[in-house]
């Protein structure tokens, strides 16, 4: 069963004295959500995909708790908006009791969530301070590391570049990627999200997604997609923002302080799973693809996938930021560790050691940086200067630090 197995363990080890009695678990639709949650054999599972479930929950709320007592899981609970009320009612007077009551605490509630719009809205107006909240999204390849432990080398960044981490894809080798990711565009961001967010320039919006999937890696240039699309810079800006509360694709801002004027504020974008894209980009098959001017930057959006997954899959967040001077010299990645230590990353196709230039800007920032790393596909000996790390390697190289 193709389950996200790091954040399993983080789940079975989370124990119940802290955390709140609800738990908010959030992810674009099909990453497995409440697979994980069901195999973990703990709570009673209620699909609202039932016409049926759904009609009492939201007609008769208070009933609908009656009947599903003890650990639950809502699955796709913004399907039943009525509940969260309800819900507040009932996490507020078991609080009450617990204040004046010698008795343990009984409630025990999982709400899993696709669409981000409608589910923090709903978390927002009724659940604030009830609530803790959990990402999910597609397996790294730490996650598919067995999958891939009997292929060639080259197999598994040919296979991840176009399947991603969808946990379907892997369940059922026979489908169609390409088929695959057009269905979870046409469906999650088509419709779910646009029309939960009331977009009206559909089309415009979906040019949007394009032109962002083709600037993987890149500065975020807002004004020149705008003039692309034919909207605004705000109408841009506040459709990425919307993209990226629905765990399609992540912003992430630069590295600097008023002390070094040299370093540029404009952020960077990437995508939350490298097929998505890959797709989107137009790419169906991997050869064209890893000779295109475009394969670097996918391959920095694959390691940024990974960093991030490490923190996620341990209910963590973390900061990553990348460094650039005005001089255009760059670090990939400056990722932030407990106690205000740092690990300096250049993703490379082939590995080559950092630059002198590079190594300048690294001294200019004046940061406790623990680690330099070249992260590459590529098994190699490390350089003077950085330690080169295999792109499957980075989950145990990131523990070995933290």
């Amino acid at each position: 069963m193709w389950i996200k197995r790091d954040f399993l363990h983080f789940l079975t080890d989370l124990s119940s004295e802290k955390v709140l009695p609800v738990k908010v678990l959030r992810g674009p639709r099909q990453v497995g959500k409440t697979s994980l949650l069901d195999y973990m054999g703990r709570h009673q599972l209620v699909l609202f995909d039932d016409l049926g479930v759904r009609q009492l929950a939201n007609e008769n709320p208070s009933l609908f708790f009656e009947q599903f007592q003890g650990p639950i899981i809502l699955d796709e609970a913004t399907l039943a908006p009525n509940i969260f009320p309800e819900i507040k009612k009932r996490v507020d007077e078991e609080r009450r009791q617990l204040r004046t009551q010698n008795i343990s605490p009984t409630m025990d509630i999982w709400i899993t969530g696709s669409n981000q719009t409608l589910l923090h809205q709903s978390v927002r107006e009724s659940l604030a301070g009830r609530a803790n909240y959990y990402n999910l999204n597609t397996l790294s390849l730490h996650e598919l590391t067995d999958h891939f432990k009997n292929f060639p080398d080259q197999y598994y960044l040919n296979t991840v570049l176009i399947r991603g981490g969808w946990p379907e894809l892997y369940a059922s080798p026979h489908l169609n990627p390409t088929q695959y990711l057009n269905d979870f565009v046409s469906t999650f961001i088509e419709k779910d999200i646009v029309m939960a967010a009331g977009i009206e320039k559909k089309a415009a919006f979906m040019k949007v997604l394009q032109l962002a999937a083709a600037r993987v890696g890149q500065l975020l240039n807002f004004s020149d997609i705008a003039k692309n699309v034919g909207v605004d810079i705000t109408t841009v800006q506040s459709w990425v923002a919307l993209l990226e509360e629905n765990g399609i694709l992540r912003v992430i801002q630069p590295y600097f302080n008023n002390l070094n004027q040299r370093l540029i504020k404009t952020p960077k974008l990437y995508f939350e799973d490298i097929a998505l894209a890959v797709r989107l980009q137009g790419w169906t098959q991997i050869e064209p693809l890893m000779i295109s001017p475009y394969f670097g930057n996918l391959l920095e959006n694959l390691v940024f996938i990974e960093i991030s997954r490490f923190f996620s899959n341990r209910g963590e967040s973390v900061k990553i930021y990348f460094l650039r001077s005005k001089e255009q010299d760059e670090i990939d990645f400056l990722i932030e560790l407990p106690n205000n230590r740092y690990i300096a990353i250049e993703v490379k196709s082939t590995p080559i050691d950092m630059t002198n230039r590079q190594k300048k800007l690294l001294d200019s920032v004046s940061l406790n940086i623990v680690d330099r790393w070249i992260v590459t596909p590529i098994r190699s000996v490390d350089f003077s200067y950085a330690r080169v790390i295999e792109l499957q390697k980075i989950f145990e190289k990131i523990e070995a630090l933290y």
